[in-house]
């Protein structure tokens, strides 16, 4: 098991950078010898050195910064499935994975200029995105709603994919068409919001709507299963005929599924639904939901591949990878043949 940073720097009650500084002999760090000597013990018991040794074997040392709280990757297992994807990647391609930095414990101590490239997951504001490229060059963004000029990314086919659920849905005949959404925080490095924007399936919604002059229905909010449920309850206050929805993602659909079903209505046929993320859990719930299967350890992989390129060479380009998705058909909506 890999003895991280953060685990030593608990137990010897001093900061993740104070920790690094004292293990990398850093001349210019001030602390008390008891102090160093109690790092380098606690260190030693761990086998620290060699994880350290490793990782000199290793062909990058990658930081992953994400916006993503513990409990937001408990409500939501797609960053979960990120997380995962990098650190199996690392694994096969002799990459070290430093550890996951959360914007919400802060980077205050974490010196992101040690390392030989960062990944970003999450929702980042520009302008923290711009302080992390200053301090690091070799960065990449993960599924990010913004695509910089001279930052590599890699992303899903969300956009794309929800224009073709729309156009299905056109097809089979429906027409008033309902979106359920979450709310994005754009976090700043100090780990506080700093804006609030919208999806890229909203958007997406939302023009293909205007495209084909139809009036949208959009409820957004967060990306929980209760959140599920409340939209639902917006949504047939406003007595507004509804035969198709999209869902932003399978946790928000759980809860908008039992809402649906407490109201009377008969899934798949009083109105159509789908959403994206393809859960395990999608394809036992009753009915079992029609969802996007997104390709979350591509995407980490991708990332770490990426990461791990720019670390190695001289590249002056930018790269932007598409991952594409997949669209499994289940007894919410069948698609007419």
């Amino acid at each position: 098991m890999t003895v991280t940073i953060k685990e030593i720097a608990k137990l010897a009650a001093v900061s993740p950078g104070t920790v690094s500084r004292i293990l990398n002999s850093d001349p210019t760090l001030s602390v008390t010898e008891s102090t160093r000597k109690r790092v380098k013990q606690i260190a030693g018991k761990l086998n620290y050195e060699n994880n350290r040794e490793q990782r000199r074997k290793s062909v990058a040392t990658i930081a992953v910064v994400t916006s993503m709280s513990e409990q937001r990757e408990v409500d939501d297992p797609y960053w979960r499935s990120v997380h995962q994807g990098i650190k199996q990647a690392a694994k096969q391609s002799r990459v070290t994975i430093a550890g996951i930095f959360r914007l919400t414990d802060g980077l205050k101590d974490i010196d992101l200029s040690q390392y030989s490239a960062v990944i970003v997951t999450g929702d980042l504001s520009v302008s923290a995105i711009r302080q992390i490229k200053k301090i690091n060059p070799n960065l990449v963004l993960v599924d990010s709603r913004d695509r910089l000029a001279d930052i590599d990314s890699v992303n899903p086919d969300l956009a794309e994919m929800t224009e073709r659920i729309l156009n299905e849905f056109k097809q089979s005949g429906r027409q008033h068409i309902a979106f359920i959404g979450g709310i994005n925080e754009r976090i700043d490095l100090d780990g506080q919001i700093k804006n609030r924007s919208k999806d890229p399936r909203t958007i997406a919604y939302e023009k293909w709507m205007s495209q084909q002059q139809l009036e949208s229905n959009e409820i957004l909010g967060g990306w929980s299963s209760a959140a599920g449920v409340d939209a639902v309850k917006a949504l047939l206050q406003q007595n507004k005929p509804c035969d198709a929805l999209l869902i932003a993602s399978d946790v928000i659909a759980i809860g908008a599924i039992k809402a649906l079903q407490e109201s009377g209505l008969i899934i798949g046929t009083d109105l159509v639904l789908a959403s994206f993320d393809d859960l395990d859990t999608a394809a036992y719930l009753s009915p079992s939901l029609t969802s996007v299967n997104l390709p979350q350890h591509a995407l980490g992989a991708s990332a770490v591949s990426q990461a791990s390129e720019l670390a190695q060479s001289s590249r002056t380009w930018t790269k932007w990878v598409t991952i594409p998705s997949r669209l499994i058909y289940r007894d919410s909506f069948q698609k007419n043949e």
